[in-house]
């Protein structure tokens, strides 16, 4: 007789650390996701320096390591074209989805959409075309 009442015990912190693993596993999985992320950058013509947020960051086609957090201005030059720019926002990665989802399951606060791992770059991946700038001639490179 003594014996059920520990077995009933033993039973249920199984099943709470069950359910803990499935929480974790389901709803916070942007906690261990990275704080970065590579876009890449190509153009046409190739070679263009490529400038993030102002600052220099290689040149095209460029793959280069990014914030996953906050939007990006990336701008594209090269002597002899017009110079053109994109913006970046950020969207839910696939992680991100999955947070969402096992939050809803659980009924527990989605507590892995405050990391970085819940988001991306969108688009993650540029394509310019660099038009010829008329008031300077293009020199080749």
């Amino acid at each position: 007789m003594p014996e059920a009442p520990h077995h009933c015990s033993a039973q249920r912190m199984v099943g709470i650390a069950s359910l803990m693993v499935c929480y974790l596993n389901l709803s916070a999985c942007s906690i261990f996701g990275g704080s970065s992320q590579a876009l890449t950058v190509n153009s046409e013509p190739p070679g263009a320096n490529v400038l993030i947020n102002g600052t220099l960051a290689g040149t095209t086609p460029l793959q280069h390591q990014v914030p996953r957090r906050g939007d990006l201005t990336i701008e594209v030059q090269k002597n002899g074209y017009t110079p053109q720019s994109r913006t970046t926002g950020r969207k839910l990665s696939s992680v991100g989805i999955v947070d969402v989802i096992g939050g809803a399951l659980f009924l527990l606060p989605l507590l892995g959409l405050i990391a970085p791992g819940a988001w991306e770059q969108d688009p993650g991946i540029i394509g310019i075309t660099l038009e010829p700038d008329h008031s300077q001639p293009a020199q080749p490179q």
